[in-house]
């Protein structure tokens, strides 16, 4: 049975859909068999990142409403094997969706898939708490500043108030330069303010910003350090043990 995952931010911008690309191609790589879910209604773009905007037709609102099966509207990637797409129904449709709609969605597509991993929106909104109270664990991404770091150590809280057991946090966009000048707060005083254990972290990285705005898988096109990040978070989330920053080379 396949493992969900919500990733889930306190505040926009701190690079949560290029983690959940970047995080589920690399799962791929190793045998996985993923499913992403674009649950951001209101700013959907992992088809864009993807570079599959060509080839989403349903999305899990249609599932919902019984237009189509999972199977049809979960899309598999044209170059990354054992990866499929589900996106979000636009913001103009219905969003009288309940908690349990949701839940019931993500155990029929649980047998079919190794991991689930959830793109929500930024925020504290009704429909990103459903699906991350669905889930079996959370990942809160934050960049190393203040108010992003005060934003994941609220939704944290909020999160296991409601149940969520294993919440984790992944520190995005570190520049050593940055910290060392006081100007970006280091990792261990990142986890202090957010309350949340460390999975990871992912290094500045233009080539991040490049792939997703070509529409390409960045384990393909880049050999720059995110991509090096991701796969350890990836083998991590299957239980490996490794070092925070193994093969990773933060720039000033």
């Amino acid at each position: 049975m396949g493992q969900i995952i919500s990733v889930v931010s306190g505040k926009g911008g701190t690079g949560k859909t290029s983690f959940c690309a970047g995080v589920a191609v690399a799962l791929c790589a190793l045998g996985e068999k993923v499913l992403l879910i674009d649950a951001d209604r209101g700013l959907r773009s992992l088809d864009i990142v993807l570079g599959m905007s060509d080839r989403v037709l349903f999305s899990w609102g249609d599932v919902l409403d019984g237009a189509c099966s999972i199977k049809e509207a979960a899309v598999k990637h044209p170059i990354v094997k054992n990866l499929r797409l589900l996106t979000a129904p636009s913001i103009s449709e219905s969003d009288n969706y309940r908690r349990e709609e949701i839940a019931a969605l993500l155990e029929r597509a649980r047998p079919h898939f190794t991991w689930i991993l959830i793109d929500c929106a930024a925020g504290f909104g009704h429909e990103v708490m459903d699906f991350a109270l669905s889930s079996d664990r959370s990942i809160v991404v934050s960049t190393p500043d203040h108010s992003a770091l005060r934003g994941a150590q609220r939704i944290g809280i909020q999160m296991a108030a409601g149940g969520v057991e294993q919440i984790h946090i992944a520190v995005n966009r570190l520049r050593l330069g940055m910290i060392g000048k006081g100007e970006a707060v280091n990792i261990d005083a990142a986890m202090d303010t957010s309350g949340l254990p460390l999975l990871g972290a992912i290094p500045e990285d233009k080539d991040v910003i490049a792939c997703g705005n070509q529409g390409q898988v960045l384990v393909l096109f880049s050999t720059g350090y995110a991509r090096v990040a991701y796969a350890n978070i990836a083998r991590r989330l299957r239980g490996t043990r490794l070092p925070l920053l193994q093969g990773v080379k933060l720039k000033k």
